[in-house]
């Protein structure tokens, strides 16, 4: 077969007839200015290989000695491992100027679309990787790419009128699929706009030394719905929706929310009930009673369904903010950080009791956690079966730091004071009374 014949087969001509409608032409194709092109691509592709093995080990080695700063670093590798489209991009420039200095723009036609291309890959992969969730990242660099591979070969104006003409009518609106992708990309921009200026705000808000904490956690989801909210409704009206044509569908989407959602909905307005009674905050102890028992910790987070409290071991809890409207909470710190503490001690009736009472004031008076004022008490509480009943009272103002660790301490020390001072700590003692109405002998050994 000979080359005219090859050229004029019915599917080289259906291509030929394509690359033609983008600019390309067999004239350019098997044309020596092609060639040219071609050998200036694989010669740039050498070179950047070339280039980014010599340098690649000097800039992880510089890399390596950045401490301290994370954001720094990783935007650094991100740029290290596109350092190979970026010198292939550069090269195919200076090419692509050169050849267009010297000869007919038809004739450069081929490397200004590699240029185009290599450059745009560049530049989204670089961008789209600085956003950390994986999956929004390549879903963000494979629509950008489509996109601009098609206006470089210039397809774009045809790809938007095939999506154009797939269109359907609903409430007098015309719903094309060119208007969903448009809506798509400026809901997800928006979107986008209104989480980085809700973080902003919110870490504005964070440094106000001037605000409660439950009134910077209000004001941070306030706003963070509201720019969501303004975010959806700037998307649909400016590809033209009619919000009166959704309404009828917003409705039956609200009776489904209310009645498939109605636990969501219950802790997302607890929460907000929480904020505006201020309840509970970040930061506050507290203690309360859920399904799996007894939870004492930190408020860590107050989020739109639950609140984090982090317990003594380090683990997170997440209870539903609608437990806090409907349980007990014991909220050590809600108006202030005093918290007294009760110890009860038991000493034998031999002891000397005003001797014991002084022991055990002494036990607290070097502990740096207990104050001073209100002065530490301990108050005789009755006479028991075994032993005379004393309790030490005593208060602390850092529930945060635990109260459990702190009474451990006291116990100890007067544990080592009553054993210095012989004083006894008794055991329960019983009396045993044996009755019978049979009467038994007791037989002795002569």
């Amino acid at each position: 077969m000979t080359l005219d014949e090859f050229l004029n087969l019915p599917v080289i001509a259906d291509i030929s007839q394509f690359l033609t409608s983008i600019g390309f032409s067999q004239s350019i194709i098997f044309s020596r200015w092609a060639l040219i092109q071609i050998g200036i691509l694989v010669a740039a592709i050498f070179i950047a290989k070339i280039i980014e093995k010599r340098i690649d080990a000097p800039i992880t080695e510089r890399l390596r000695k950045i401490e301290g700063q994370r954001s720094l670093l990783r935007v650094l590798l991100i740029f290290k491992n596109r350092i190979f489209w970026l010198l292939l991009s550069i090269q195919l420039w200076i090419g692509y100027l050169i050849l267009r200095s010297v000869t007919w723009p038809s004739n450069s036609y081929i490397l200004r679309v590699m240029t185009g291309l290599a450059t745009a890959w560049f530049i989204i992969s670089f961008f789209s990787r600085l956003i950390k969730n994986r999956f929004i990242s390549r879903v963000i660099s494979t629509f950008a790419w489509g996109i601009a591979a098609l206006y470089i070969l210039g397809l774009l104006p045809r790809a938007q009128m095939v999506l154009d003409s797939a269109a359907f009518t609903m409430g007098g609106n015309r719903i094309s699929a060119l208007s969903i992708i448009q809506s798509g990309i400026l809901l997800f921009a928006l979107i986008w706009l209104a989480m980085i200026a809700s973080t902003f705000i919110t870490n504005s808000l964070a440094k106000n030394e001037d605000i409660s904490p439950s009134v910077k956690v209000l004001l941070s989801k306030v706003l963070r719905f509201l720019l969501l909210c303004l975010a959806v409704i700037f998307s649909l009206s400016a590809v033209g929706i009619d919000f009166t044509a959704l309404a009828v569908f917003s409705g039956a989407v609200g009776i489904g929310i209310g009645l498939g959602l109605q636990k969501i909905v219950s802790n997302f307005l607890s929460g907000i009930i929480l904020l505006l009674d201020k309840s509970i905050k970040p930061g506050d102890v507290i203690e309360i009673d859920t399904v799996s028992g007894s939870t004492y910790g930190w408020v860590q987070h107050l989020g739109a369904r639950y609140t984090a409290v982090r317990t003594r071991d380090g683990t997170e809890t997440l209870i539903p903010n609608e437990v806090f409207i409907d349980s007990p909470v014991t909220n050590w710190t809600h108006t202030n950080k005093s918290v007294r503490r009760k110890l009860p001690v038991g000493v034998s009736y031999d002891t000397d009791v005003e001797k014991a009472i002084d022991l055990c004031l002494k036990s607290v008076e070097n502990m740096p956690r207990v104050l001073k004022v209100p002065k530490p008490v301990c108050l005789v509480k009755g006479f028991g079966d075994s032993s005379v009943d004393l309790e030490l009272r005593f208060w602390i103002n850092d529930p945060e730091g635990g109260v459990a660790n702190v009474s451990s301490k006291v116990y100890l020390e007067i544990w080592k004071l009553f054993q210095a001072e012989k004083i006894e700590i008794p055991f329960p003692q019983r009396d045993l009374n044996i009755r019978s109405s049979i009467p038994f002998e007791i037989k002795t050994k002569k």
